[in-house]
């Protein structure tokens, strides 16, 4: 067996890439909650800070972490959000108010827990009460218009 570490993929911390199906969500700013597997609070590998502009982008082509590929992603699509509020929770800590604002499909502990291993392709144990997810909550930030 190998000894040596993979390397990380690093990924643009002011982007934030969503699946193709959220892309009419974001468009009509009808989502502002989002969760990620483990602690990705400011500071932390592919952390977010309140305050921090970033860009959403829709994946194209989903990449693979374990074998550094970065994911590819459609180009038109431009949309600004701005970290609100960025906190870790348990799974098994996270309470009904803690989905408002995410998307129609996480609703609940147990769709939480499927989503994040569909996307992530994590066994179901490795998403237990005792794992860390982070919340991510944001606004979208609004474009100006010329001359208005």
């Amino acid at each position: 067996m190998s000894t040596l570490k993979k390397k990380k993929l690093y990924l643009n911390p002011d982007e934030m890439a969503f699946r193709a199906i959220y892309c009419d969500l974001l468009m009509e700013g009808k989502i502002n909650v989002i969760f990620r597997p483990g602690k990705r609070i400011c500071g932390d590998f592919r952390g977010y800070c309140s305050g921090q502009e970033v860009k959403a982008k829709i994946i194209k082509e989903i990449g693979l972490d374990r074998e550094s590929v970065p994911p590819e992603f459609y180009n038109k699509f431009t949309k600004t959000i701005i970290i609100e509020k960025v906190q870790e929770k348990k799974i098994g800590d996270l309470e009904e108010k803690d989905f408002k604002g995410s998307s129609p499909d996480l609703t609940n502990k147990e769709s939480l827990k499927y989503n994040l291993g569909i996307i992530y392709n994590l066994l179901p144990s490795q998403l237990t009460d005792d794992s860390l997810v982070t919340i991510i909550k944001f606004s979208y930030k609004e474009v100006k218009q010329n001359g208005h």
